[in-house]
């Protein structure tokens, strides 16, 4: 299957796609999603109620940085500490994530990797400058870190810019078995992508 680990719904403060276009780019592009919407599962768990086939995450505001939960159960705090959100992922039998690390341009990204997770993302499609996705693929290698690579998107279009050719799995177990030996398509998003998200997240608190 063709999985992308890193995905946002309308249910992101700074994304507009429905549910319903998600279900028709996953579809298209024959793309099983995780999504992992900023500090929230709703979009997930709709999606889920209605489609089925979704895994559900979550894109969490620690105190240091970003970190992805990957099935969830319960979703975790903005701001919670970022060694308890660890914690509390893998309390719920789920799988943590961490997102787009050493990424300078973000003020959300972790830049100093002193902990333990179960994944690292080696490829974000809307990092700008590569130096910081080849910063993550070293840092793996040298510390023997598990990869994937997520296309990041939060416009429809987006979604399958990246993705992992996985052999199915029926548990996070064995996902994260079936990880190690994925082939990891890595594509850049185009440019364009960020001005348009730029847009999204005031044009959306005017309008609520």
């Amino acid at each position: 299957m063709k999985l992308d680990c890193h995905l946002h719904t309308k249910y992101s403060a700074d994304s507009l796609t429905s549910l319903e276009d998600f279900r028709r780019q996953c579809l298209k592009k024959k793309i099983m999603p995780i999504i992992t919407d900023h500090n929230t599962i709703e979009g997930a768990l709709r999606y889920k109620k209605i489609y089925r086939d979704v895994i559900i995450g979550e894109e969490i505001k620690t105190n240091r940085g970003d970190l992805i939960g990957i099935f969830l159960n319960e979703a975790l705090p903005k701001d919670i500490d970022l060694l308890e959100a660890l914690d509390t992922i893998k309390s719920q039998g789920a799988i943590s994530y961490v997102p787009h690390p050493f990424d300078d341009m973000r003020r959300s990204a972790v830049k100093v990797i002193d902990f333990k997770a179960d994944i690292i993302e080696v490829f974000n499609s809307r990092v700008i400058k590569q130096q910081y996705n080849r910063m993550s693929e070293d840092f793996a290698v040298k510390n023997s870190w598990l990869k994937a690579v997520g296309s990041d998107a939060h416009l429809p279009s987006e979604i399958g810019t990246s993705y992992a050719e996985i052999e199915d799995f029926n548990s996070p177990k064995e996902f994260l078995k079936n990880l190690k030996k994925a082939k990891l398509v890595k594509r850049p998003s185009p440019i364009y992508v960020h001005a348009v998200t730029k847009i999204v997240k005031p044009w959306k608190k005017l309008i609520s």
